[in-house]
């Protein structure tokens, strides 16, 4: 039986794993030039990435798939973009926090909302994904995009930027990886 910190590790390995991936088909970039195409091909890269790791827990895992990548298609059409391949364009690290938080909220509501629709008659209580995912994303994606402003600053490399975005995902992963805990491992103890 896989416990809590072997599904956190795997399940934070293989979101990073997958973000990391798409960089092999997508160049990150700043706004707008981000749009359909990159969500498109990141969803995908993210989302069977975390099929790995979901297969073991819902029912149709590759469903998630599928609504990843629709879920950042979609995002990729609307005025926000595919925003987790994008920098944005301004140094001022207030900026970047305050719009960090509203747009990953954003982000989260779009995946959250998306996602549960996998995962809503597979886990007890899977409706609170679509609380979980906009938290994660409204804390990863400032995090990330101050490191990575700060990173650019000092190197006057946009590859800081990347390493601002792989933050992001790392935390993102992280942060969604115990709430996916908090999802399945209560679902198994109400079972007990």
């Amino acid at each position: 039986m896989q416990t809590e910190r072997d599904f956190w590790t795997q399940w934070t390995a293989v979101t990073l794993a997958g973000f990391l991936l798409s960089l092999l088909w997508v160049q990150v970039g700043e706004r707008p030039h981000v749009g359909t195409f990159v969500g498109a091909i990141g969803g995908l890269s993210v989302g069977t990435a975390q099929w790995f790791v979901l297969r073991n827990y819902i029912s149709h895992p590759w469903r998630w798939i599928g609504m990843t990548a629709i879920a950042w298609c979609l995002l990729g059409l609307s005025p926000l973009g595919a925003i987790g391949w994008m920098a944005p364009r301004t140094p001022a690290i207030s900026v970047r926090i305050l719009y960090g938080l509203i747009e990953g909220v954003k982000v989260g509501i779009w995946l959250g909302l998306c996602q549960w629709l996998v995962i809503r008659n597979s886990v007890f209580g899977g409706w609170r994904w679509v609380l979980a995912s906009p938290l994660c994303w409204g804390v990863g994606l400032p995090l990330g995009w101050v490191l990575g402003g700060i990173l650019r600053e000092l190197t006057g490399f946009f590859l800081g930027e990347v390493f601002g975005l792989m933050l992001t995902w790392a935390i993102v992963a992280g942060l969604t990886g115990v709430g996916l805990i908090q999802l399945f491992w209560i679902d198994v103890k109400i079972g007990d």
